[in-house]
């Protein structure tokens, strides 16, 4: 199978139903602090996401649709022009975990971000126990630099958040690989 079955489309207003299930899936409140997003606010968050192109943008959100259904979001934010870096998410429907879609969608997402000429550095957390995630992270060549002991409150505990981090040379030497 080739990645022309998964596609990244631009997040649009009519994708917010579809963000909301995704959202309230267990394994999305497994590991993301979903219960304080409601509709608007998650509207609000698409209505924000850059268009590409939008020289001033400071993020950009993508569905992820596999086989014609969508089945997760990607994202960049924090885009920092002067710094040359963004902060990068990810979250795919339960229903597809394991079989290395997400990890094309994001491989997907970095080949379209590594276009952007100012981009030297991509960066993520993940929590201590979220394997899935940081496996996604391993594939796709990002270093863990360190975790961030306690840094986060997650279901009123505070938890352990692994830093990620991936930069340019490291991406085009795997890519001339």
């Amino acid at each position: 199978m080739g990645s022309s079955d998964v596609r990244l489309v631009p997040a649009r207003p009519e994708h917010v139903d579809f963000w909301m299930v995704l959202r309230s899936e267990p394994g999305a409140r497994r590991f993301v602090d979903t219960e304080d997003d409601s509709r608007e606010q998650l509207l609000k968050r698409i209505a924000e996401a850059g268009t590409w192109g939008d020289t001033r943008a400071k993020g950009f959100r993508w569905f992820v649709e596999y086989d014609g259904r969508l089945i997760g979001t990607v994202s960049a934010r924090d885009i920092s022009r002067t710094h040359g870096r963004a902060q990068l998410g990810y979250m795919l429907s339960d229903a597809y975990h394991g079989r290395g879609l997400g990890t094309r969608a994001v491989g997907m997402m970095l080949e379209q971000l590594f276009t952007l000429p100012f981009l030297q550095r991509l960066w993520l957390t993940t929590l201590a126990e979220n394997l899935a995630s940081q496996s996604v992270a391993r594939k796709l060549g990002f270093t863990q630099e360190g975790t961030m002991r306690g840094h986060c409150m997650f279901l009123g505990q505070r938890r352990d958040q692994q830093l990620w981090g991936l930069l340019r040379p490291e991406w085009e030497a795997r890519r001339r690989g």
